[in-house]
């Protein structure tokens, strides 16, 4: 259980094939614009095979932890909040690197403790940097990165893109 600034709690763990349905109304609830800086184009749904790829995970080279919150009633779902993810690059101690908050749930804390426990979640499995490409308009991610004692650097894949490496 990790408390956020504003006392509400939030349960963080991996991901698992029973969240589908959790994990799509999550990135249904996203705003346009939120969905657009996490995917860096604008989806209005995210395909089915890709919802499928993000809880099917290894638990080594693909980690994907979950920010949650409870219903108190007993027969409601349980409701995603946040969600964060690395790949490990082959054959290195790099991984790629994903994080998005609901827009209801920023600046809260939030994106800290989950990459926060990313972070030491990669440690133990030999990962050493995360990386990730944010794009250049996103001042939120680049300030949190900023937090975080992560460097940026031009994008290599994209001109519209900042580099985030952050050493863990």
């Amino acid at each position: 259980m990790h408390k956020l600034d504003d006392a509400r709690h939030v349960d963080i763990r991996p991901i698992r094939p029973s969240d589908l349905d959790a994990l799509r109304a999550f990135f249904a609830a996203l705003s346009h614009a939120a969905r657009r800086l996490r995917f860096h184009s604008s989806l209005n749904e995210l395909p089915e095979q890709v919802l499928r790829r993000f809880t099917m995970v290894d638990h080594r080279a693909h980690v994907a932890l979950i920010a949650e919150i409870h219903c108190t009633a007993m027969d409601q779902p349980t409701t995603l909040v946040a969600e964060a993810r690395y790949i490990r690059c082959a054959e290195s101690e790099t991984a790629e690197f994903a994080l998005v908050v609901a827009d209801n749930w920023r600046r809260l804390g939030l994106g800290t403790s989950l990459t926060r426990v990313l972070a030491q979640h990669a440690r133990a499995t030999g990962v050493r940097r995360l990386c990730g490409d944010v794009l250049e308009d996103n001042k939120a991610m680049r300030g949190f990165a900023h937090s975080l004692g992560a460097r940026l650097s031009r994008g290599i894949r994209c001109a519209q893109t900042v580099r985030l490496s952050l050493e863990v």
